[in-house]
């Protein structure tokens, strides 16, 4: 649930990060800083004091982080073309299709363009570092040991592979289609809890937010006090239960509020930290949409070397009625990630070195839906402040994540 929390200090904490330039239509992008305080240093000391447990985010001595302190989302982003590939290290056209391209030694331009599921249109050897060119290069022509060249890359997704939504030829392996009157917990765990989560969020996660029934899940996010929050809503997770690895699909069928300061998440962690701590093991967030971005969704990854901290975060989004019915779904296999939303492509990510800096995915993560309240990214365009809570408001009544179902193929 892109949760993007880095201490450069505990004291001052200066983060700013987002994203420049992703596609509405589905482009995979790489985040650029802008704005804010500044960007962490990698060499400054980093804190394992209060890692929370879910998110994997460090937390300043349990507190809440400031709004001053708080990072931009991806609606900062633009909409057009396909800028903000992964592994670009500057943009050479207003559409960001034409790019300088980094981590490029003995590499061609359709292994670079193919990192984000597109095809190669033109190369070129670059000059100095810029975006000047000084030889014709075929797509699958190399140069020498360059490390970078200059890539030209369709702005239209075309995916990794064929096998991209064949329901037919897979096997259901695991599914909740949310019958009954309550929440099955041989296949849930209740996360319960407060205290922000690394991004100032507002909700106290509570078993009575998350209710069973018509057929559906039903997440409600409302004004509530409990335990020192003024908010409460649900968190349901497989952790420990059941999880899964490449050579699956995961697809969800869900809609989600869309009143200001509603922060719905379907995503999937670790089971173990095994290349480190929070993005060094992974996160794949299959489907992430605020109310302050009105009608989005973003697939992300998180991994060590593609996360704001570097300016590599790597996702894809979608112009989408968020408050319809709509299936979520991610297909993992070895050779990468799609997503998908109704059976259409709207991201993919597929580094061509696979370290587990850039791949801590050939491991198994489990399944996490919830509804957040705020935070740094869902509450951005509220100015510091909460959802109002006055009689009539929308938090008042309650905001709502539905979830028809959610199943695991095996590919």
């Amino acid at each position: 649930m892109a949760r993007y929390l880095s201490l450069c200090a505990v004291a001052t904490a200066p983060l700013s990060a987002f994203v420049q330039g992703a596609s509405a239509t589905g482009d995979l992008a790489s985040c650029n800083v802008h704005g804010g305080a500044g960007q962490c240093s990698s060499s400054a000391p980093k804190t394992r004091h209060q890692v929370a447990s879910e998110h994997l985010l460090l937390q300043v001595a349990g507190s809440r982080l400031s709004t001053a302190l708080a990072m931009h989302g991806p609606q900062d982003v633009g909409s057009s073309g396909c800028s903000g590939m992964p592994d670009v290290k500057r943009k050479c056209s207003d559409d960001g299709c034409r790019v300088l391209a980094g981590d490029m030694v003995g590499l061609t331009c359709n292994e670079f363009c193919h990192r984000s599921g597109r095809t190669c249109v033109s190369a070129w050897e670059e000059v100095n570092d810029d975006c000047a060119s000084q030889q014709v290069l075929r797509c699958d022509e190399t140069y020498g040991t360059t490390s970078d060249l200059l890539c030209m890359c369709s702005s239209v997704l075309v995916g990794l592979s064929t096998n991209a939504m064949a329901v037919s030829s897979s096997q259901l392996i695991w599914s909740d289609e949310f019958e009954g009157n309550e929440v099955d917990q041989s296949k849930w765990n209740y996360e319960t809890g407060g205290g922000g989560f690394g991004n100032s969020e507002l909700q106290h996660y509570t078993h009575h937010s998350a209710q069973v029934h018509d057929g559906a899940l039903r997440i409600t996010a409302k004004c509530e006090e409990y335990e020192h929050e003024h908010y409460t809503s649900a968190k349901l997770t497989t952790k420990q239960i059941v999880s899964w690895g490449p050579g699956h699909r995961v697809e969800v069928r869900a809609k989600a509020p869309v009143a200001q300061g509603t922060w719905p998440a379907i995503w999937m962690l670790p089971v173990d930290d095994a290349y480190g701590l929070w993005p060094a093991s992974g996160e794949i967030d299959i489907m992430e949409a605020v109310g302050c971005t009105e009608n989005k969704i973003f697939g992300t990854v998180h991994t060590g070397a593609y996360n704001h901290m570097h300016n590599t975060q790597a996702y894809g989004s979608r112009q989408l009625q968020v408050a319809e019915w709509h299936t979520y779904a991610l297909q993992w296999e070895e050779e990468g990630l799609q997503w998908f939303v109704d059976g259409e492509l709207f991201g993919s990510f597929a580094p061509t070195h696979r370290s587990s800096e850039k791949w801590p995915f050939s491991q198994d993560f489990y399944l996490i839906l919830n509804l957040a309240v705020g935070g740094a990214w869902g509450g951005s365009c509220l100015h510091g402040s909460g959802p109002s809570c006055s009689p009539g408001s929308e938090f008042s009544q309650g905001q709502v994540m539905e979830v028809d179902y959610a199943r695991v193929y095996k590919i």
